[in-house]
């Protein structure tokens, strides 16, 4: 059995990504009234860049696009064996 072969194993596997698309601070107050329906702004707008991670280790990089009225990541960057070793460095 090739590698490749041996590999097609693992591609049915589910994985976490997280796309980081919004953070927000709120004061305790406000969020005890926060009810279903209420819309928490958050800190990305279309065309921002933002940090893909995948299982929580560091995937690439993305852009916040609007596609049929809804948010939605460009990937614009996939890092390398060697940018993953200096993010984890940091």
């Amino acid at each position: 059995m090739t590698k490749k072969e041996e590999f097609k194993k693992y591609f049915d596997i589910p994985v976490r990504i997280i796309f980081d698309l919004a953070e927000s601070k709120v004061k305790i107050r406000e969020f005890l009234k926060w009810r279903v329906g209420d819309v928490i702004e958050g800190d990305r707008m279309a065309g921002e860049h933002i940090d893909i991670n995948i299982e929580n280790q560091p995937l690439g990089e993305g852009e916040v696009i609007v596609l049929d009225s809804k948010f939605a990541i460009r990937i614009t960057n996939i890092y390398t064996k060697e940018d993953i070793m200096e993010l984890s460095v940091k």
